[in-house]
């Protein structure tokens, strides 16, 4: 290859991918049609193959156009973190960090962390996606996300990733106060309730469903599946559903009187949360300075360091 693609034709080509055809991408990036099959046709004799062809969808991926695309997305994703790096450290007040978390409103010590961010970046954009895992993961190794807290388990790789452990929390069966389950012993009296559970094709709670609902057990109701807690919130209080909790809630003033959690015989594996990140990925200084602030406020977390006793 006599000479490398500028990141005009990249863009280009990310744009086309993006939005399926060269009229759209055209009108996305504010150029005109031949521009873009400019750049294209450009693209495509520096690499000395073709990386798309039309079809009746619009525009379709060669072999080669696949094998590309990804790359592209992650050329151009470092591209910006640096430029976001270099704008960060000439003016501190400005930049923007995105990053996922499980059972985020039951941790006050990343509310904490990012209302210091706050405070020293005052014009940062802060983003934060709330699911679980096995859900969120690829959107981290997409480059989408920047890190993810969450609960780690050995059904999912994590071999392309740098894990920090934060701290292990115990988890419980979770009623409203007064329930009419609330006193029950074990997990054979609660077959008759309603039921509902984060998504996860893998991982924690993969595990627990299947602990909690062996194979073969006949259940009244079928689980119903989300990643809201708000949605949790409102089926545990106003229709006696039950789900799997931190029973880091006990220590939630706002919490602690509304909810209760089952005594059960049965114990629930404890859950090991990490903060997870790319091992590619270089991280910019905010980003850097919101994972310190979450490591310090998580050791300070009161809530937390009962959990570890």
């Amino acid at each position: 290859m006599s000479r490398l693609p500028t990141t005009t034709h990249l863009r280009m080509f990310r744009a086309i991918t993006q939005h399926g055809s060269i009229r759209a991408a055209a009108k996305a990036l504010n150029q005109t049609q031949p521009n873009i099959n400019r750049y294209l046709r450009e693209l495509e004799a520096i690499l000395g193959v073709k990386l798309m062809f039309g079809s009746t969808q619009g525009i379709a991926l060669t072999d080669f156009g696949r094998c590309f695309e990804p790359r592209v997305a992650s050329v151009l994703r470092e591209l910006e973190l640096a430029l976001a790096e270099i704008q960060q450290v000439s003016n501190l007040q400005q930049g923007s960090v995105s990053f996922g978390c499980s059972h985020l409103k039951v941790f006050k010590f990343i509310s904490n962390a990012v209302s210091t961010v706050q405070k020293v970046y005052p014009q940062a954009n802060l983003s934060l996606y709330e699911g679980q895992q096995s859900e969120v993961l690829p959107l981290l190794q997409a480059g989408k996300l920047d890190f993810f807290i969450g609960i780690t388990s050995k059904a999912i790789s994590l071999s392309d990733l740098v894990e920090e452990p934060l701290f292990s929390c115990s988890f419980g069966v979770i009623a409203r106060q007064g329930h009419p389950l609330a006193h029950a012993t074990s997990m054979a009296e609660l077959r008759a309730a309603k039921w509902y559970l984060p998504i996860a094709d893998a991982g924690y709670y993969n595990e627990l469903e299947s602990l909690l609902f062996p194979v073969g057990v006949k259940m009244q109701h079928s689980i119903l599946k989300g990643d809201s807690i708000t949605v949790a919130e409102h089926l545990i209080l106003k229709a006696d559903y039950l789900s799997i909790s931190p029973m880091m809630i006990k220590y939630i003033d706002s919490m602690k009187d509304l909810f209760c959690f089952i005594p059960l015989k049965e114990k629930l594996p404890v859950g090991h949360y990490s903060l997870i990140y790319r091992q590619q990925s270089s991280l910019t200084p905010l980003v850097q300075f919101l994972i310190k602030e979450i490591h310090k406020e998580c050791r300070n977390d009161i809530a937390v360091n009962k959990e570890q006793m």
